[in-house]
């Protein structure tokens, strides 16, 4: 039978792949469609066909799954976001846990990988510390703040209420966006380079109950600039939730082409950096000062979770020395330092090695070195031999010839933290031809209701090599 694009078929719904679509078969094909669990009986409509599988839309839901659920966000399905609302959270937390045994077992050819329960996030709504919120037009050329339409490079969608956030996030995102209404200051258009507003950043301390709103431009700036902002800070302090209003930017960035980048900060109101607490297994409250521009784990409860039980194998493995490769803003190495005599963290951003000497430095821990560079360049210069090895590369894992540099450092202990199943069993599996064996995979929900998993592997070198 010849498949058309266009053409609407029946199928049911058995399984879920990697981001979320649902798998069905029809005439012996897989097919994968979007927003669909397994239960469902479907109707859906082609839009790509190979010769072993193809994608297809959603056009009609004719049996509901008896584990769909009803979500709790009315864009739920609409926005990018939250792809697997519709399914119960235990059910996401099963899915996530056989995405990442698939992993090993079909890219590492780790069979039986020794793959804990995932640890579930506390609180499936509100968990998030930052949101970035999108200045734009819709399809009818309406004013928007909110999120990219999926599928639409320039569309986005007005979003009133998010429920990723605290409810005062999204206060303020509607207060902005009135405000920005009222002094018709263009949205920037990255079609034709042109316009004023870009974004808008919020963070939240979910310990602190500190806010830092950040307004995002274009250098383009209207006449009556200096003088808005006055009334655009007045605005956002008489909010009800204000109090926690602790910082209040203006981000320029500018964009010329043939230049490079670069985005000028200027201080509105407040302090300069947002300040938030994390706690150690061991009951230390560790102080943390984030700039605007600093990467910080957005799941502040699930951050405790991650780091902690990299620190419970720290503890129990009592390194001496210890690599905090790809370190970020030293966060990892601020949780472990106390159980091991030094940390020497790696990272390429040299804003991230100055956050994070800084913060080190405000936490009274001083048996860290923090140093700037390419950690691909860099480990051929590290010439010490440490006890353990933590590693957290970005999504993309690790190269082959970092991986053999690795191996040469003949540590005992290999801690690779990942937000990537797959690139993680990849790596792993490299790892074994170097005498490295899995010995646990422990998930961590940081992102409920979409398909993102982190984990904390740990690996030991075989004795026989």
């Amino acid at each position: 039978m010849q498949l058309k694009k266009g053409q609407v078929v029946e199928l049911d719904i058995h399984a879920l792949a990697f981001g979320g679509a649902g798998i069905g078969k029809y005439e012996g094909l897989t097919v994968f469609v979007e927003k669909t669990m397994p239960g469902d009986r479907v109707k859906a409509s082609f839009f790509k066909i190979k010769k072993h599988y193809a994608h297809a839309d959603l056009v009609e839901i004719i049996k509901e799954s008896p584990d769909r659920i009803k979500p709790k966000c009315p864009y739920s399905g609409i926005c990018g976001g939250c792809q697997l609302q519709f399914m119960p959270y235990e059910k996401q937390l099963e899915f996530k846990k056989q995405h990442v045994i698939d992993s090993f077992e079909r890219i590492g050819k780790i069979y039986d990988p020794p793959v804990e329960d995932v640890i579930p996030c506390e609180d499936v709504f509100y968990y998030r510390n930052k949101l970035e919120f999108s200045f734009g037009y819709d399809a009818d050329m309406n004013f928007t703040l909110g999120y990219h339409v999926p599928g639409r490079r320039f569309d986005i969608m007005d979003i009133k209420e998010c429920h990723l956030m605290s409810p005062f996030a999204s206060e303020i995102a509607n207060a902005v966006r009135d405000f920005m209404k009222r002094k018709k200051w263009p949205p920037f258009k990255y079609s034709c380079g042109e316009g004023f507003l870009k974004a808008l950043f919020l963070r939240e301390g979910k310990n602190t109950g500190e806010f830092m709103v950040n307004l995002a431009t274009s250098d383009d700036t209207p006449e009556d600039f200096d003088e808005s902002m006055e009334e655009f800070v007045s605005m956002l302090l008489a909010l009800p939730g204000s109090p926690g209003i602790t910082s209040i930017y203006r981000s320029k960035i500018i964009s010329k082409r043939g230049q490079p980048r670069r985005t000028e900060e200027t201080l509105l109101h407040g302090k300069p950096v947002l300040t938030e607490t994390l706690k150690t297994k061991n009951g230390d409250n560790l102080v943390f000062d984030i700039p605007p521009q600093a990467f910080f784990q957005v799941n502040t409860v699930q951050a405790e979770v991650l780091y902690n039980e990299i620190l419970k194998i720290v503890e129990d493995k009592s390194p001496d020395l210890v690599f905090d490769l790809f370190c970020g803003t030293g966060s990892i190495a601020m949780f472990i330092a106390k159980s091991v005599e030094r940390v020497t963290g790696v990272e390429l951003n040299k804003d991230s090695v100055k956050i994070a000497s800084a913060n080190a430095t405000k936490n009274g821990i001083f048996n860290m070195d923090f140093f700037q560079g390419d950690v691909n360049k860099m480990i051929s210069t590290l010439k010490e031999r440490p006890s353990l090895v933590v590693v957290d590369p970005p999504r993309a894992g690790l190269a082959k010839k970092f991986i053999k540099q690795l191996s040469e450092f003949d540590s005992p202990v290999i801690v690779y933290v990942s937000c990537n199943p797959s690139t993680l069993a990849r790596d792993c599996e490299e790892l074994k031809e170097y005498g490295y064996a899995v010995k646990k995979i422990q998930p961590v929900d940081m992102f409920p209701h979409t398909f993102h998993i982190e984990n904390v592997c740990l690996l030991e070198r075989d004795n026989l090599l």
